[in-house]
């Protein structure tokens, strides 16, 4: 999350050099003036020239657009495919409004808050789908949107990564003691989202009548191993030993003078918003995205029929895209200037998020609005998780790379998103009904 950081805030001060914002006499932990005035005229002009700066930071705020035409779809009644796109459209710059805030955030609330707070909202799209969702009963989406995004991150992220880190190169390396750190952490998220579906078949040859009860009970207690993991991630990164996850200097491109002069940059630049600037945009981003997702979510079931593709597909492929969109557009742009130590931290970071936080945090959510949210997927979905991870592992554990091994990662994601699309529907009722049968088939 401190590399993040970093690299949010390098980029987002070129973007007011470029604006010529005036204000390179304050030191960057000193809030900006103008954004403490209680004049109130002062007040918004200074805003609106936050989110000019916010604007500008990436093309991808043009999709802004979409935000007021996905609300006023919803409003006016047009077609759920038409409502569909739009706010799937609109949920992408939200996003990056909301990575780009709490990064703004961080640097007036110091490293350790900073990381909460990127916990927190680094991935809010799949926080607020998977809430929403799961208020709704849809359990199964939810579990779909969460694989998906680790599965987005994995392969097709990475791999666009490793592609562009390891063109004109021979064998680029990592960096080794980060890389080691962060798969080991993945690895034992992967097991603990793994590990359900072999114990249903325990369960269902033991001729257990509370099948359910049991996986919600084993979900549950693993949920909470799984934030104490998460918390200690957090204090590994954040407090013993953040020297891992600095830049390293194996980064091919990157010589020692100009990560010295980045460094130096990075002190006397300004943060582009105030405190209380990057606190308003952030609390209306990610309102915004939970109007937008509810509307999304909401016209899914028209949508689906309307373009012959299932829910699952939605959950795991194109709900994924929208969230992963402004990292994806960060760490390729890191890659590209061979900072592929910054794109793998941030990879298995978000990663890790989903893992560790997000989805135990649904499971506990779940267990608090009495819905039967487990870590138990579907063992077609396990499948797909467990050898992406396999792969992954033993390609980073290599300690090098070239542009042929981001192809073929981008190549097994693309068959995977194939095999989304043909997979049939799996309803909850069907999962049920899958229960039963093997329990009486046992009997």
């Amino acid at each position: 999350m401190m590399a993040i950081t970093n690299r949010h805030r390098r980029l987002a001060n070129e973007a007011d050099s470029l604006l010529g914002a005036g204000n390179s006499g304050r030191s960057c932990h000193q809030p900006a003036s103008n954004d403490e005035s209680p004049d109130p005229s002062r007040r918004s002009r200074y805003i609106f020239h936050a989110v000019r700066v916010a604007s500008f930071f990436s093309t991808i705020y043009v999709l802004l657009i979409f935000v007021p035409l996905g609300i006023l779809s919803r409003a006016l009644g047009w077609h759920p495919v038409s409502i569909s796109i739009f706010n799937f459209l609109a949920i992408i710059p939200l996003s990056a409004l909301v990575s780009y805030s709490a990064d703004r955030l961080s640097n007036y609330v110091g490293e350790l808050v900073g990381g909460l707070i990127h916990a927190t909202f680094g991935n809010a799209v799949e926080l607020i789908v998977g809430t929403l969702a799961l208020s709704h009963g849809e359990t199964r989406f939810v579990q779909s949107a969460m694989l998906g995004s680790i599965l987005s991150d994995i392969l097709l992220v990475l791999g666009v990564c490793l592609f562009f880190a390891a063109c004109g190169k021979q064998a680029p390396k990592f960096n080794k003691a980060m890389v080691d750190s962060l798969s080991s952490l993945m690895v034992i998220t992967a097991a603990a989202l793994i590990l359900p579906t072999a114990l249903y078949s325990t369960f269902s040859s033991s001729k257990s009548s509370k099948i359910g009860d049991k996986i919600l009970t084993f979900s549950r207690a693993s949920a909470i191993v799984l934030f104490i993991l998460y918390a200690m991630y957090l204090y590994f990164q954040l407090g013993t030993h953040p020297h891992l996850f600095l830049n390293s200097p194996t980064d091919e491109s990157v010589t020692t003078g100009e990560r010295d002069s980045e460094n130096a940059a990075e002190e006397q630049q300004v943060p582009a918003l105030g405190l209380h600037s990057a606190s308003i945009i952030l609390i209306t981003a990610t309102l915004g995205i939970m109007v937008c997702t509810h509307y999304f979510i909401d016209s899914v079931d028209e949508t689906a029929k309307a373009l012959h593709i299932t829910k699952t597909f939605i959950a795991a492929v194109l709900i994924p895209i929208a969230s992963n969109a402004p990292e994806f557009a960060s760490v390729v742009a890191a890659s590209r200037s061979g900072k592929i130590n910054f794109a793998i931290g941030v990879i298995v970071g978000s990663i890790l998020q989903i893992g560790l936080f997000v989805i135990p945090f649904l499971v506990t959510l779940g267990w608090i609005i009495q819905q039967p949210m487990t870590l138990y997927f579907e063992m077609f979905q396990t499948s797909i998780l467990f050898f992406a991870v396999l792969v992954v592992n033993r390609l980073i554990q290599e300690g090098k790379y070239t542009y042929i091994q981001g192809a073929m990662l981008v190549g097994l994601y693309a068959i995977i998103a194939i095999a989304f699309y043909t997979c049939p529907e799996v309803s909850e009722d069907t999962v049920r009904k899958r229960s039963v049968y093997m329990i009486t088939t046992e009997v």
